[in-house]
C-alpha cells in the first residue's frame, strides 16, 4: 500500500520487502484467528496460517538482509537464499499429514498443543536465521554512517524493533506476543530505508525501457556510488569486466583510460523523498567531434605554417637572388683568371688560389640551389596535395634526397643511406609522394633522436617499386601495430598522430599501399608500395607516358 501510494510497483529487486510484509501478515492473521476459535476447524485454519508466517519469516528475514548487504557470495549465488526455507517448510508440512506429533499436534482441540521433536530443530533454524540477518542488518547500518545517517537509523530501528519484541515476549518481558504487530512500523521503516533510498530497489530511471536503447551510457550507482546497473551502450563505452559493484570512480578511471575513443563522463545525483537516493554516470562518446576539432586545428596550424613559409620564401629568396648575381660575376673573373697568362701575372701567393675559385664557386652554386629547393619544398608540404593534379615523371632516390633534406634538417652527420637500385622512375603525384616520404623520414629519425640511422632501400616490385624506410629504434610493439594507422593514435608525447595516418591515406590515392612491420635485424620497417603508373591509366599509355617523359 505505501508503495503504491507513492508511485511504485514491486520490482523483482523488492520481492524480499514483499514477502516479509506477507509472511508478517499471515503470522498476525493467523494470532487473531486463533485468539477467536470456538471450533477445531477454526483452530486448525489458524494454526496453519500462523505457522505459514512463522516459518517464512526468518527465511525472509534473512533474504532481505542479504539483499541490503549484497555479500560478494549472494551476489555470484542468488538463487542460494532457496534452502534456508526447507526446514521450516518442511516442518509446515506436517500440519496437513503428520499424525504421530513429528513437529505439533495440530489437530488437538485445545488451544495449547505438544510439540515433538522437529520443533526443536525448527526453532533452533529459526533463531540462527534472524541472527544471522540481524548482524547483515548491523553491518550495513554502520557501513552507511557516513554516507547517508537516515538510511542508517531507519535500518537500525527496522532491525532491531521486531527482534527485540520477540526477545521480550521470550523471556516474559511481555504477556502476549507482539512481534507481527512490530513488523507493521518496523516493514514501513523498511521501505523508507531501503526502497526509497535505492539501496535494494531498482531506481525507477534504471527501469525505463528507453535507457537500454540509448547511444548514451547510463551508469545507476547507489547511494555509496556503487553500480547497480548498466546499460548496453554504457558497457560498450567503458569496456570495464564486471562492471556492477563497482564504485563510480573505477568506471570513470576506464573511460578516460581509453586511448582509441574521447569519452565524456558527467556525474549526478538521483533524489528521492528523502533526499540523494543514489548517483548516475553520463557517458557521450565524443570520439568523433574531437576528431573534427583536431582536424580544424591542425589545418589551420598548416595554414599559418603555410603563410610562414610563404614569408621565409620571399625573405629567403630576395637575398638568393643578390647572391646569385653577385656569384655569376664572381663565376665570369674566375673564368677569366683561369687563363694561364694572366694567372702567370698574379703574385705566387694567389695564383694557387685562383686556382681553386673556379670550381669552389660551382659548389657555392649547388649550395644555393639546395637552399632555394629546401625552401621550395617547405612551402610545398605546407599544403595539402592537389589530388587533381596531373602525374608527372619522379626519380625516387632523388625525391628521396629532396624529402631527407626537409625532415632531417638539423641533423648532424649522414643520418640516411640509399640501398638497392638507384634509377628507379614512376609515374604518379609528386607533392603526394613527397608527403609521405617526408612523414616516415621523420618517424624513422625520432625513432632513436640521439643517434638516428635511416636505411632506404628501393626495388622493384611488379608491376611497381617498393621502398623500405628501415630505422635504428625499438621497433613497434605488438599491441600497438594494429592500431598504427589510425588516426591521432601516437606514442609519442608531443605527437599529433596525424603524420602516418595521413600518409596511409595519400598512399591509397595515388593507388599504392602503405605498411608497417619490424626489421629482422631490429627496428620499425616502414613499406611504400607504388605503381609505375597512375591507377586507372591504360598498362601500355602508362609505359608510353614513361618513355616519354624519361
Amino acid at each position: 500500500m505505501l508503495g503504491a501510494l507513492l508511485g511504485h510497483r514491486a520490482g523483482r529487486r523488492e520481492l524480499a520487502l514483499v514477502a516479509l510484509g506477507l509472511t508478517g501478515g499471515l503470522w498476525a492473521v493467523g494470532d487473531l484467528l486463533f485468539l477467536g476459535a470456538e471450533t477445531t476447524s477454526e483452530l486448525i485454519l489458524a494454526r496453519r496460517l500462523f505457522y505459514l508466517g512463522a516459518a517464512g519469516l526468518a527465511p525472509v528475514w534473512l533474504w532481505l538482509s542479504l539483499r541490503t548487504a549484497r555479500p560478494d557470495w549472494f551476489v555470484a549465488r542468488p538463487g542460494s537464499i532457496l534452502l534456508p526455507f526447507v526446514i521450516p517448510l518442511a516442518a509446515y508440512s506436517c500440519l496437513y499429514w503428520d499424525e504421530s506429533v513429528r513437529f505439533i499436534d495440530w489437530q488437538s482441540p485445545s488451544p495449547s498443543h505438544r510439540y515433538g521433536p522437529l520443533f526443536d530443530l525448527y526453532i533452533a533454524h529459526q533463531h540462527a536465521l534472524i541472527a544471522i540477518g540481524t548482524v547483515y542488518f548491523l553491518r550495513t547500518s554502520f557501513r552507511l554512517r557516513r554516507t547517508s545517517p537516515v538510511v542508517m537509523s531507519a535500518l537500525l530501528v527496522a532491525a532491531a524493533l521486531p527482534l527485540f519484541t520477540n526477545i521480550a515476549y521470550l523471556f516474559g518481558g511481555l504477556e502476549s506476543d507482539w512481534t507481527a504487530a512490530a513488523l507493521a512500523p518496523a516493514g514501513v521503516l523498511f521501505w523508507v530505508a531501503m526502497v526509497e533510498s535505492g539501496l535494494v530497489a531498482h531506481l525507477p530511471i534504471d527501469r525505463h525501457r528507453l535507457i537500454e536503447q540509448l547511444d548514451v551510457g547510463v551508469v545507476v550507482a547507489d547511494a555509496e556510488s556503487r553500480v547497480l546497473s548498466a546499460n548496453p551502450a554504457a558497457r560498450r563505452l567503458v569496456e570495464l569486466e564486471g562492471m556492477i559493484g563497482r564504485r563510480l570512480t573505477d568506471v570513470v578511471a576506464a573511460a578516460e583510460q581509453r586511448t582509441d575513443a574521447s569519452i565524456e563522463s558527467r556525474a549526478l545525483a538521483l533524489r528521492g523523498p528523502i533526499g540523494i537516493v543514489g548517483h548516475a554516470l553520463i557517458l557521450t562518446d565524443r570520439t568523433e567531434a574531437e576528431t573534427s576539432r583536431r582536424r580544424l586545428e591542425l589545418a589551420g596550424r598548416l595554414e599559418a605554417l603555410g603563410s610562414l613559409t610563404a614569408g621565409i620564401a620571399h625573405e629567403v629568396n630576395n637575398p638568393l637572388a643578390y647572391v646569385q648575381a653577385n656569384l655569376s660575376s664572381l663565376g665570369s673573373t674566375a673564368k677569366d683568371l683561369s687563363d694561364p697568362a694572366l694567372r702567370a701575372c698574379l703574385p705566387d701567393s694567389l695564383q694557387e688560389s685562383v686556382a681553386d675559385m673556379e670550381s669552389l664557386v660551382e659548389e657555392t652554386h649547388e649550395g644555393l640551389e639546395r637552399i632555394r629547393l629546401l625552401v621550395q619544398r617547405l612551402k610545398t608540404f605546407s599544403r595539402t596535395p592537389d589530388l587533381s593534379a596531373h602525374a608527372v615523371e619522379i626519380d625516387l632516390s632523388a625525391l628521396v634526397r629532396q624529402s631527407a633534406a626537409v625532415a632531417l634538417v638539423g641533423r648532424r652527420g649522414e643520418p640516411l643511406q640509399i640501398e638497392g637500385e638507384e634509377d628507379l622512375h614512376v609515374l604518379t603525384l609528386e607533392s603526394a609522394v613527397f608527403q609521405i616520404l617526408v612523414n616516415l623520414l621523420l618517424n624513422a629519425a625520432q625513432a632513436a633522436p640521439e643517434d638516428p640511422r635511416i636505411r632506404v632501400r628501393l626495388c622493384r616490385q611488379d608491376p611497381g617499386v617498393r621502398l623500405d624506410v628501415i630505422d635504428n629504434g625499438p621497433g613497434i610493439a605488438p599491441s600497438v601495430l594494429p592500431r598504427i594507422f589510425d588516426p591521432f593514435f601516437t606514442t609519442k608525447p608531443t605527437g599529433t598522430g596525424l603524420g602516418l595516418s595521413l600518409s596511409y591515406d595519400l598512399a591509397k590515392q595515388v593507388g599504392g599501399r602503405l605498411q608497417a612491420g619490424n626489421c629482422e635485424g631490429g627496428g620499425a620497417l616502414f613499406s611504400l608500395w607504388l605503381p609505375r603508373y597512375p591507377p586507372g591509366a591504360d598498362a601500355d599509355e602508362g609505359s608510353r607516358s614513361l618513355e616519354t617523359l624519361g
